[in-house]
């Protein structure tokens, strides 16, 4: 077994038959070292089976379990975060339910490792496409990289996975992977003051506009990205927001930003009719309706998932700076939209 130091990150190159024995030389090793390890600054330890003779990995393999269980006993000891990676895909499904009430990180690669584990060693802006038939998994995976600042596409089949990194528009895409952590919580992530309620209910949002546009307007609607950071103050000049806040088991404010020309566009598919360019208080008045229309509906998703939601009125605003003063330049999850191939945006904050 070798080891190499890749962007702070410690790699072990398990390059033999996985033997309880050579997994407890492993763990002895980082134990002995650690206090090295941490003056070097090392930020993650992987765990490379891409060497390692595969013919070994059987599902009933005692040796692969082991390794999980020795990891997660060494995970109590020291506090820089482990992961297992490289492996083969069939191996996969193997380990995530050997590691699921872990804190074993599993990675497809050493680049996915980085992500996690230093993501300062990444570009800032990261364009990510994820896919995972667990779409649970996938979703945690989404939630952690998106506190993280990347931008987070999430794949809605291996179809559209397929078709979406041979468009080759991702700076990385990510499969095979799961970001457990303990029982005891011990390796959860730092909250960024985000419900936690409001993270996992944003498909809600999401979904309802992009269903309840459709049927409004017959244009196609979907979404393109998101991600955790303040109000995204690059938006084109002439458009409209609408507001409304909603309190109860979810809090917050949902924000919908449309700018103009695609507002007209959108009303005028809606009434079946033209609307003057200049009639300022009807394209308002329809952005307002728009953003109620879609709370409604996320209301009855709410209500059939035992959650009681209230929705205000919505408030509009032409001014950049007084929407901006709404939201108190907290955090959220800013989405970028599209209606007709055009551009629009969602913002929810607490």
């Amino acid at each position: 077994m070798t080891n190499t130091i890749q962007h702070s990150i410690l790699i072990f190159h398990y390059n033999e038959t996985l033997l309880e024995s050579r997994n407890t030389v492993l763990c002895n090793t980082i134990v002995g070292q650690y206090a090295s390890f941490k003056e070097r600054g090392i930020k993650g330890i992987f765990i490379s089976l891409k060497h390692a003779p595969y013919s070994s990995f059987l599902k009933e393999d005692p040796h692969l379990g082991n390794l999980v269980k020795q990891l997660e006993k060494l995970s109590h000891k020291i506090d820089i975060p482990i992961g297992i990676g490289d492996y083969k895909k069939e191996l996969f499904a193997y380990l995530k339910e050997l590691s699921a009430v872990t804190s074993i990180k599993l990675f497809q690669n050493i680049q996915t490792a980085l992500l996690f584990f230093n993501p300062s060693a990444m570009k800032k802006e990261l364009d990510v496409l994820i896919y995972d038939e667990d779409k649970e998994n996938a979703n945690k995976i989404t939630n952690e990289l998106s506190k993280l600042g990347y931008s987070i596409v999430q794949a809605n089949n291996a179809e559209d996975f397929r078709i979406k990194a041979s468009a080759k528009k991702y700076d990385m895409t990510i499969t095979h992977t799961a970001i457990n952590h303990s029982k005891d919580g011990a390796s959860q992530p730092k909250s960024l003051g985000l419900s936690k309620q409001l993270i996992i209910n944003l498909p809600v949002f999401i979904d309802t506009a992009v269903n309840s546009l459709v049927t409004m307007t017959g244009l196609e609607a979907q979404k393109i990205k998101h991600e955790i950071r303040p109000f995204n103050e690059k938006i084109p000049p002439q458009t409209i927001i609408a507001a409304i806040k909603f309190k109860g088991d979810i809090s917050g404010i949902f924000f919908l930003i449309f700018p103009k020309d695609l507002a007209l566009i959108a009303l005028e598919a809606m009434l079946g009719e033209s609307i003057s360019a200049d009639d300022n208080a009807a394209i308002i008045d329809g952005v307002a309706e728009f953003c109620n229309i879609i709370t409604g509906a996320a209301k009855v998703i709410f209500s059939n998932k035992n959650l009681k939601v209230l929705f205000e009125l919505p408030k509009t605003y032409l001014s950049l700076q007084v929407a901006l003063s709404d939201t108190l330049g907290s955090n959220g999850v800013w989405i970028d939209m599209q209606l007709a191939e055009k551009p629009f945006y969602m913002f929810i904050t607490k």
